[in-house]
């Protein structure tokens, strides 16, 4: 993945990383109710509390961004 250079970047990272937390909060929802599966539920809730960091602090670093910024590659001098 590329390095992060605009505010639409980070908002992707957010949303990407939304949707990680999502499936890994379904995931642990299903072990804590399924038979057997117990022990998976806490290690798919860390993953998925670590993924909704990512999103929070992406979506912030977008929130301080101007929304349209140009990195130096991107202007013509």
């Amino acid at each position: 993945m590329p390095e992060p250079k605009t505010r639409q970047d980070y908002l992707d990272i957010a949303d990407e990383a939304l949707r990680e937390a999502s499936a890994l909060a379904r995931r642990a929802a299903s072990a804590a109710y399924g038979q057997g599966r117990h022990n998976e539920t806490q290690d798919h809730a860390a993953a998925g509390a670590l993924w909704a960091d990512v999103a929070r602090s992406a979506a912030a670093v977008a929130r301080a961004m101007p929304e349209n910024t140009e990195t130096p590659e991107d202007t013509d001098v």
